[in-house]
């Protein structure tokens, strides 16, 4: 085992290779490669790639033991790459692949489980993506052959497979400093020159499903399809390869890990452990020895992390999405309206009362994934039609959907255009035609008006999540706005106007806005023309000054807020609607 200090210099990358097919003429002649006549019909063609490779396949010229390579121990810091090919394949349309294998020979590859996360871990990729086993597999001080199999896209494609070595991959911080030592890299290829077309890629299910799993189960992959399976009729046979991650953090063979090699479609419950993430391989094989490209299933953190998002089971609220972890609930509270800006008018605020309650779902980061709410559209006072909309503050392109349910009705929603920086969404194109007018004018504001509530749900989701200090807490940004007149919007204090707003509007008649100190929506004594209410509340009745019918808000108002916080438990029961 070496941990000695690394130096910080270049690494050894991909380097010179080329997008064009190479003919055998055309490889370096220090690159050992051979074809064999297997006297069966079948070839096996081996290349070789090592120190004293050139260019394209390796660049020796610049390795060395400061900044790895071939023949040098490398560390997290000399990460690097070489090129192999099999260009035949692009050249005789006839070759069909049996087999693909990718050897690894090294030495002292620290990769024993017992290290857990802080191990040596050499991830191994081939045009890109990561091969399975995800490590090189191997102990303290001893030579070892890690074999991988070749996906037969990444062949086929090209004839190029660009293979890269991440080194000491876990070694974030560089205080570990694990190094290993590569020997050479084997390409062995078994093939047919043949019409015939290689067996379909297999279809999997898995039994139980990834988040169902517990060491009580055992873990069955079975095929269910396509059918058929050959394209050519040939009868069909499939192979099975384990793997498992007993906490090392990437899957490793599984009797590499020390379980049995398993090779059918099930491993029992008695070989599996709280925590382990499984994943089978399974690849069809035709009668004529012909193989498909390989399928996976994956069961992740077996009781424990479901949905490999970090966070356990038992604390997720959505354990088998890894996308999202925690909700978030805001105390049920009511959202209201005066619609009379800039003027105070009748101050009766109810000219649009929603009760709501918000859930911020947020990401394991805690960085948000969604917003729901989930509430009732209760009463409109307004004699004008307005319409009810959110802004938040991401990108209109984050937006990755958003709908409403309302009154059992779904609809898909599209942000508004014309924004930049905010995502702004309309949930009601008009209050007044989900709260209509009848034997009343209005709707729930007058007494004897008592209509049902009308229901309604609200998501947005966002494509990637975003951090709670820029989107900012529940409401976030509600507002209504006119629909005669779309710059006219009413949003809380101190939430600023969105960028369709007509800004020639503040600081108008009984408003006090100043943009210049971010101040918005708000008389010269700080009262407002919308609230959000930590609580279910009821309104005024119409043309009743929301002053009389809850006595203690005007000083709480006109403190900023500090005296009397709680005024909204404190109506004058004559004045309210259903008080």
């Amino acid at each position: 085992m070496h941990t000695f200090k690394l130096n910080k210099l270049c690494s050894l990358g991909l380097l010179a290779l080329s997008s064009s097919v190479f003919t055998h003429s055309a490889f370096a002649t220090a690159t050992q490669e051979g074809t064999v006549n297997n006297g069966n019909g079948t070839f096996t063609y081996t290349q070789k790639i090592n120190a004293t490779s050139t260019l394209p396949h390796y660049n020796q010229s610049i390795a060395s033991p400061a900044t790895g390579g071939f023949g040098f121990y490398s560390g997290y810091n000399q990460d690097f790459g070489w090129q192999h090919s099999f260009g035949d394949i692009i050249t005789n349309p006839l070759i069909q692949i049996q087999s693909a294998t990718l050897m690894i020979r090294a030495y002292d590859v620290d990769s024993e489980s017992f290290h857990g996360t802080n191990g040596e871990y050499d991830g191994i990729a081939v045009d890109g993506v990561d091969l399975n086993p995800g490590l090189l597999q191997g102990t303290n001080n001893t030579w070892s052959e890690t074999s991988f199999d070749l996906p037969i896209f990444s062949i086929s494609d090209d004839g190029l497979i660009n293979t890269f070595m991440d080194a000491d991959m876990y070694n974030i911080s560089g205080t570990m400093n694990w190094v290993t030592q590569l020997d050479y890299s084997l390409l062995t290829i078994t093939y047919l020159e043949t019409t015939n077309n290689p067996p379909l890629k297999p279809e999997l299910s898995m039994s139980p499903s990834s988040c169902d799993a517990t060491t009580a189960s055992d873990l069955v992959a079975s095929i269910t399809g396509p059918t058929p399976a050959d394209p050519d009729g040939d009868s069909v046979s499939y192979l099975y390869r384990w793997f498992v991650d007993i906490g090392q953090g990437s899957v490793v063979d599984d009797e590499v890990a020390g379980k049995t090699d398993h090779q059918g479609n099930t491993v029992l419950s008695t070989q599996t452990i709280d925590g382990e993430t499984w994943r089978v391989q399974v690849t069809a094989v035709d009668s004529n020895g012909l193989v498909s490209d390989p399928e996976f299933s994956t069961w992740i953190s077996i009781d424990t992390d479901c949905d490999g998002d970090g966070v356990d089971d038992v604390y997720d609220d959505y354990p088998a999405d890894p996308e999202r972890a925690f909700n978030n609930y805001n105390p049920s509270a009511t959202l209201v309206f005066e619609d009379l800006w800039p003027e105070k008018g009748d101050y009766d605020y109810n000219d649009f009362v929603m009760q709501n309650v918000f859930n911020t779902i947020t990401h394991a980061s805690g960085a948000v994934k969604e917003v729901a709410i989930a509430g009732n559209a209760v009463a409109r006072g307004a004699g004008y039609a307005n319409a009810f909309a959110i802004s938040f503050l991401t990108d209109t392109s984050n937006i990755e959907s958003s709908s409403l349910t309302l009154d059992g009705n779904l609809s898909t929603l599209t942000p508004e255009a014309g924004h930049t920086g905010e995502a702004v969404i309309v949930l009601i194109d008009n209050i007044s035609s989900v709260l209509p007018s009848g034997t009343y004018s209005f709707y729930n504001t007058q007494n004897g008006d008592d209509r049902p509530l009308v229901p309604i749900e609200f998501n947005v989701v966002f494509e990637t999540p975003v951090p709670v200090l820029t989107l900012g807490d529940a409401p976030f940004n509600p507002f209504i706005y006119r629909v005669a007149n779309r710059g006219l919007e009413i949003h809380m204090s101190d939430r600023a106007p969105t960028d369709l707003a007509d800004l020639t509007l503040l600081g108008t008649s009984d408003d006090a806005s100043d943009p210049n100190t971010n101040s918005y929506y708000q008389t010269a004594n700080g009262h407002p023309w919308a609230l959000y209410v930590p609580s279910i509340w009821t309104h005024p009745y119409e043309y009743i000054d929301v002053l009389l019918a809850y006595p203690q808000m005007q000083v709480w108002a006109e403190s900023g807020g500090s005296t009397n916080p709680g005024w909204f438990a404190y109506p004058d029961t004559t004045h309210c609607w259903k008080c």
